[in-house]
């Protein structure tokens, strides 16, 4: 929890997002803004993304039973 006043101060609400980051034994708190996109949230996407093994494994897996997809 965060303290009212000092959420204030920051602009944060029970909306806000925020990071957690822990630097030299300090924990710091960082307002995030939404992604108010499609485009915007494609665009963070890493370049060297890759899928984990686990979902690799199901989109270029043949069907195995009544799938609709």
């Amino acid at each position: 929890r965060i303290p009212q006043k000092v959420a204030e101060s920051f602009g944060l609400d029970e909306h806000s997002i925020v990071e957690l980051t822990e630097s030299k034994g300090a924990l710091i708190i960082t307002k995030k803004r939404a992604v108010v996109d499609l485009e915007e949230l494609l665009g963070s996407i890493p370049d060297d993304f890759r899928y984990p093994d686990d979902v690799t494994d199901f989109l270029e897996g043949k069907p195995m039973g009544n799938e609709l997809l």
